[in-house]
């Protein structure tokens, strides 16, 4: 029977974890266990919840303290995890009571000595738990030439095996990176990793004023990412990830190489033709008409 790793990244949780807890409590496959990393300032609130640790046997240990990212990443480095799948989990949300049977329905069809990466769709819900939506459904397959510029896979959602942690585990302790997600997207897929997107939701991702990360749907969200790219701060989060990459570059393929390499000639040189050559010589793009348009206009703007 395959067992799961449930890694829920703390920061000062305040009405809806007990909520999130219980969802796991009742999932219909019951081979897990819980480990906790805490990011809050102070561990005075973990008093509160002592009851349910207990109760759901959570395994605490101390953050880095330097961001969310590097929470999670701690926590799936962290060397008291043998199990054979992991879960990232966030502690506002609440997850359907078959997600991880499902999941593991997945996984126990295939070879799982292949890094492989799961991912999937999500149910938008208010502060009530009261759904207001889903969040977009790619159709477009999961590939490093989308992960170098797109990260369609919640962290939320994600579940993996021990030979993507291992490609993790290669990676520097001091890494820097946007965010976990996005990193894990990137990594699996650029060391020929298989990522599996999955257009059923099977987390319910709350939105509340404390949300680090909103959810990513309507054309307020598309506003909001038009903002941000003349803003700079896709360049800055692409100048991020290229570092990242570039320190595991033994990790990537060797046809995962030359396109972290073309992608960094795309997004130099003053000659706006010639970046557009590269990018269409690439083959990189986001899953979306509009999104591969707005990363024509960045690169015209000098923007990616």
């Amino acid at each position: 029977m395959l067992n799961f790793s449930i890694l829920i990244g703390l920061y000062d949780p305040k009405h809806y974890f007990i909520e999130q807890l219980e969802s796991i409590h009742v999932q219909t496959y019951e081979s897990w266990h819980i480990f906790l990393s805490d990011d809050s300032l102070s561990n005075q609130w973990q008093h509160q919840y002592s009851q349910h640790f207990t109760k759901f046997g959570v395994r605490i240990s101390q953050g880095p303290k330097i961001g969310f990212a590097d929470n999670f990443l701690s926590l799936a480095r962290n060397p008291e995890l043998k199990s054979d799948l992991y879960a990232f989990c966030d502690q506002d949300d609440i997850w359907n009571e078959d997600k991880l049977e499902a999941i593991l329905n997945i996984f126990t069809t295939l070879d799982n000595t292949i890094p492989r990466l799961y991912c999937g769709r999500t149910t938008i819900v208010d502060s009530h738990n009261q759904a207001i939506g889903n969040s977009p459904l790619f159709s477009k397959a999961p590939s490093f030439k989308n992960a170098l510029i797109q990260n369609i896979g919640g962290g939320n959602t994600m579940v993996f095996n021990n030979a993507a942690r291992n490609l993790l585990l290669a990676c520097p302790l001091d890494i820097k990176v946007v965010s976990h997600d996005w990193f894990f997207y990137q990594l699996v897929t650029g060391a020929g990793g298989e990522v599996i997107y999955d257009p059923r939701p099977y987390v319910r991702y709350r939105q509340h004023n404390a949300n680090l990360v909103g959810a990513n749907i309507g054309w307020s969200a598309r506003v909001r990412r038009i903002k941000l790219l003349l803003a700079g701060r896709f360049k800055d989060w692409n100048e991020v990830n290229i570092e990242a990459l570039s320190r595991v570059n033994h990790i990537l393929t060797i046809e995962n190489r030359k396109t972290l390499q073309l992608f960094m000639l795309i997004r130099t040189g003053n000659n706006f033709l010639t970046r557009l050559i590269r990018l269409k010589r690439s083959g990189l793009y986001r899953q979306t008409f509009l999104g591969n348009l707005g990363l024509i206009i960045g690169l015209l703007l000098g923007k990616v």
